[in-house]
Formats: C-alpha cells, structure tokens, sequence
C-alpha cells in the first residue's frame, strides 16, 4: 500500500481539502475550528506543567463528519436529500440519539471552543481515547484510507491548538480507536503504513524515546509529571476480537503475535514504573471485558491490573458512547485461567455496543451491570460460608461517553489530589492519613479502614427498598458469595517447571503488588478525587442562531464540597444555578446533581457506590439515566 503523506498547512481550514470538502459545508459556522498556530513542539521538550492544578480532562469518540449537511436526511447519515418530514432533518448542531449521523463540523467546533474557554488553562493533561474519524455508514461515500488519516491530522491539529501550543503545554496522551482504521476493527502487526502515518500525525504527542515501539505497534507510554505520574496508551485493537488479523494473545512461547507482545511491554512498563515509584493511569479505546476482548488478551490485561494494583491509578476507556464503570475480579479470573475457553460463554452477553442504540443490547448492558452490583461479597464476613470482600482483587474501569451524539455529547472533568504539590483547596484533597490524625491523632495506619462506612450505606438515600442485597434468588443466602453458575478450582500444576512458566495459571501464580496505602486504595498523592461530567442537552431544539450551552450533568463529589467562593473542583459560574445557594439546595436538585457523593475514586469508594446501586432502586434508576445521559432505556 502507498504510504500517504497528508500535510496540513499552518493555517488549517477544511475548506482547501477539496477531496473531503461536501457541498454544504460553505457556511463558516459549518467550518472546522479555525487554527492560526500549529503547535511545533519538539518531542524531546518536557512534558511536566509548571504548576499543577489537580485537572484532567477525558475525551473520546469525536467521530467528526465533513459530510454532514445540516437539514439533510437522517437515512442517509445527514449527507444529502431534503427530508419530507421535519423530524427526519438533521439538526445543525447534530442529532441525538440516533446511530445514523456522526459529529458536525459546528459540533467539533464547539466542543472545542468551549475546551480553549473554560478548561485550557485548568488541565495538568488530557486524555484522548480515539475515534477521530466517521463511521462507515453510508455506502454512497465510502469512507478510504486517506480520510481516515485527514481527518485525525485535523482533529489532532484542533486539539494542540487548544492545549499544546505556543502559550500551553498541556500533554496529551491519545489512542488509537477501532474507526481510525481502514477497514475499520482490522489492523495489521507494526511496523506498517498505519504505525507511520499516525507516528507523523501524532509527532508532537507521543514522546522520541517510544518512537520505535509505537512504529511496531502504536503503543506507548509518556510521563506527565517527571519521575511522579505517567499515563500507557495501549492499541486495544491488539486485544479487540473484532481484529481478524491477529491472533488473540496466545501464551505460546516466543508468540510474535501483537496483542501477546503488547501484554509483554506492559508488565515491563508496569515493573518499571513501580521500581521508580511512580504512579500511572492506563488509557485505551476498547474496554477490557470479556466480550470485547479475545479470552487470553483479557486474561493478560486482568491479570496485570491486578498483580500491580498499587502501581495503577485506574484504567480509562472510550468507545462504548455510554457512561459506566465496572471491575475486574481477581475470581473471574482465576476461573478463566482454568479453562480460558469458558471466558467467553461467561459474558458472551455482553457484546459492543460502541455504535448501536437498540432496546436489546442497553437493556443487556444495565441488566448486567446491576446483577454485577447486587452480586458483590460483604464487605464483612457475616457467617462461616460468607467470604468478605478483599480489595486487592479488584481493579476499576471507567468508560467514558462520547462526543458524538449517540445520546448526546459530553466530556469529563477528573479531579486528583495534588496536596503535596500546592496548597491544600479543603479536605476533598487532603490526604485521608492526614485527615485521620487531624480527627482523632492518631497514627493513619491504625484507624484507617476501607470499609469504615459500609455500615452506613443505607443512611443517605430515601429510596424505597424493595430490591435489598443478595435478595433475588430464593434459597440464596443474603450476601453470598458471587457466582456464575460454573467456577471450580483451577487444576494443579506445577508452575516451577520450565514447560510450564507461560501457561496463564502460572502467570497468574506470579507475584501481585497491592497495598491499602497505595493510591488507588487510600486518599493521598495523586488519588483520583471525583469527577463532573459535562453534556450538551437541548441538541435538537438549537439551531445556528441559539447553540447549545455545555452543562453540568452530574457530579461525584459530596455537596458540600462545592461550597462557594472555591472554584475547585467546579469553577462557580459552570455550577447549575439552583446549587450556588449552597444553604437552600433541596434534596431533590442535590441528588440529581450529587447523587453518589462520593468522598473520592478509590477501588473501595467504586465497590461500595456499586453495593448502593445494587440496592437502591432509584438510585440506579439515575445511574441507567446517567449512562443513556436522559435518553429512554425502554
């Protein structure tokens, strides 16, 4: 294939990209976010802000059209054709809701103005999960090669100028998506003509001294605060089982296979990382579940999660649209490791439901996820057949929605403690060790409990209870340990004989590395604190005249949290009008905004939301809600 080498002027505007350019796209509000000064960052500059602000923002799935026609048919992805009927017309900030149409250039360009407006200046990094390119949807404008990489050198251009240019240098961590590929899903072992041109289009982004491995498999890794904090972007397309050109993670030794040998990289990254001690988040676009990935990715991925918990802050993901979270459990895969083929009948459920809004597949996902919820261990052992739960055998996933509007766009806003590296903005970012001596002074480590509050679950929402924990099956005592109808001890094997050393039981007998002191588990240096997830409701009402307005859709934090005059973690004028009266917020607009009030992202704090939602029906009425962002489960 010949290499294509898309070169993007200085000044870039879409409108001299004549390959690309539709017929509707004359009108200046249709066209793309005007860029003046192209970032030219050397790669070998540093990449650690000048100050911290405890921010970063998680972008995904931008799915940007330059052949969206305003007005024109849904039917036919909003390219052409007048629509008889006004409720088929594309709107022109795009359409929610539908699997039909991807992102508007308008749409793009306000997403990103309103990042350069409110966001720039208050972000240590960003991360950028993938899918810069329009789906395939429409058979009368295939989508090429050359497209695909266009569009990616522009959406990349976009965003260094909001975040890395000449005035900011706020890193950005990017990943390969499924539909940044031609075909789409499919993608060869590196080094090819895809690791080159992305290696060219995203020269500024990934740093010099992983050139060479992204060129062999558009993976990599980059430090954000030096020696402190780094971010791995892994090529999910590796592990994703809709890639027939690879060969799924086989553990057979000296495996050339891609995905095996980006499992490799990771436990040296990791091993790595965690000898220096340092932290670091893992990025992707494809989540790790059993119904994305081939049996033994998921296996390699799970495991590594979980053998250096202590090293990983939380695992950040896109392409799904719907906002969710789940786990990783050290027992599902201690069962998958003995008989790997039995992983994809376990969720075989669960299918991607990255581009498809029918009732089935969003039913399936909530439906699973609240038996998840309900099904978790105790947090303490209540009998002799009971087994509490031990956080050392989880790891949490977030997956966040996206820009296109599937449902409707949105992005989020993560807080993190930075309490060491400026000065303390309350107790949301106080370290919890610090917190427990100021209370009760006292060592941390003797009054620090994980579980301290379980006990109060239950005090803090009104909900009627009718669905109580561990109450759907009958015979089934209250709290049991969670099954799936097929676990059973994995075989012996002796995993000190050479023969055996690859084989997954043995890779999972290595050593793991958790810690209630580690970051992931306890409030301190570089925590996870909560998030605000941002949307842009009123999408079809909007028009060219009257845009819509980003709006905060819901928060994690506790409410008082929030207490004015601190912009930290919201600033004050993007907080909904009815919570800046902080003294007459009532329960109901509180709960629609703070729902979950959580003290912070901990694996624990994750864990024991998921037992409230598990019980709590009008809570997980809002968490479904939350997922959909307003849109109709049924």
């Amino acid at each position: 294939m010949r290499r294509l080498l898309l070169l993007v002027p200085s000044a870039l505007s879409f409108a001299a990209a004549s390959p690309l350019q539709p017929r509707a796209a004359a009108d200046a509000q249709q066209a793309p976010f005007s860029i003046n000064d192209r970032s030219t960052a050397a790669l070998t500059e540093p990449v650690s802000p000048k100050k911290l602000h405890g921010q970063f923002l998680h972008i995904t799935d931008i799915h940007p059209d330059p052949w969206y026609v305003p007005k024109g048919r849904v039917s036919t992805s909003c390219h052409r054709k007048k629509p008889r009927k006004e409720r088929e017309k594309a709107g022109f900030w795009g359409v929610p809701y539908t699997e039909s149409c991807d992102s508007p250039d308008s749409l793009v360009n306000l997403t990103m103005k309103w990042l350069d407006k409110e966001w720039a200046d208050k972000l240590d990094f960003v991360i950028w999960t993938g899918d810069s390119a329009r789906h395939d949807t429409d058979n009368e404008i295939p989508r090429t090669a050359e497209e695909i990489f266009t569009l990616n050198r522009r959406t990349t251009a976009q965003m260094e100028h909001v975040f890395h240019n000449s005035k900011r240098k706020v890193p950005i961590v990017v990943s390969l998506g499924n539909n940044d590929m031609y075909p789409h899903n499919i993608m060869y072992p590196g080094p090819n003509e895809v690791t080159h041109e992305y290696a060219d289009i995203w020269k500024n982004i990934v740093p010099f001294d992983s050139y060479s491995v992204f060129l062999r498999g558009a993976y990599y890794s980059k430090e954000i605060i030096p020696d402190q904090l780094a971010v791995i972007s892994l090529n999910t397309l590796y592990f994703y089982d809709s890639n027939k050109a690879v060969d799924g993670c086989p553990t057979k030794k000296h495996s050339e296979d891609p995905g095996r040998l980006q499992l490799n990289w990771l436990e040296v990254q990791l091993k790595e990382y965690r000898k220096r001690k340092m932290q670091v988040w893992i990025i992707g676009h494809v989540p790790p579940t059993m119904g994305n990935y081939y049996p033994e990715c998921y296996l390699g991925y799970g495991q590594l999660a979980l053998r250096f918990q202590d090293t990983i802050l939380g695992h950040i993901f896109g392409h799904m649209n719907v906002d969710h979270f789940f786990w990783i459990d050290a027992h599902e895969l201690h069962h998958g490791v003995s008989d790997p083929s039995l992983l994809s009948q376990l969720w075989n459920k669960i299918t991607s439901f990255s581009w498809s809004t029918t009732l089935k597949p969003r039913y399936s996902l909530a439906k699973t996820l609240k038996n998840d919820f309900r099904s978790l261990p105790p947090h303490k052992s209540t009998d002799n057949e009971t087994e509490a739960i031990n956080y050392d055998d989880y790891a949490i996933v977030n997956v966040g929605p996206a820009i296109v509007p599937a449902y409707l766009p949105s992005v989020r806003v993560f807080t993190y403690n930075v309490t060491d590296w400026t000065p303390s903005k309350g107790a949301l970012g106080k370290d919890q060790e610090l917190l427990d001596v100021e209370a009760n002074g006292a060592e941390g480590d003797e009054i620090f409990d994980e579980d301290k509050d379980d006990e109060h679950d239950d005090d803090d929402d009104d909900d009627d209870d009718d669905e109580e924990f561990g109450e759907s099956e009958p015979g089934k005592k209250k709290g049991s340990k969670r099954h799936h109808g097929h676990r059973h001890d994995p075989d012996k094997i002796d995993c000190t004989l050479k023969k055996n050393r690859d084989l997954e039981q043995c890779i999972f007998k290595k050593p793991r590395h958790a810690s209630k002191r580690s970051p992931s588990r306890r409030n301190r240096l570089w925590t996870p604190l909560g998030y605000t997830q941002f949307y842009l409701p009123n999408l079809d009402t909007s028009n060219k005249s009257h845009p819509p307005h980003f709006e905060v859709e819901y928060m994690t934090y506790p409410l008082a949290s929030l207490v004015p005059p601190t912009d930290y973690p919201v600033p004050q004028h993007l907080l909904p009008q009815s919570l800046k009266n902080m003294s007459e917020v009532p329960k109901h607009i509180s709960s629609q905004y703070t729902p979950y009030e959580l003290k912070d992202l901990t694996i624990s704090s994750w864990i024991k939301l998921a037992r409230r939602l598990g019980r709590k029906k009008k809570l997980f009425n809002r968490f479904v809600s939350f997922m959909y962002l307003g849109g109709e489960e049924d």
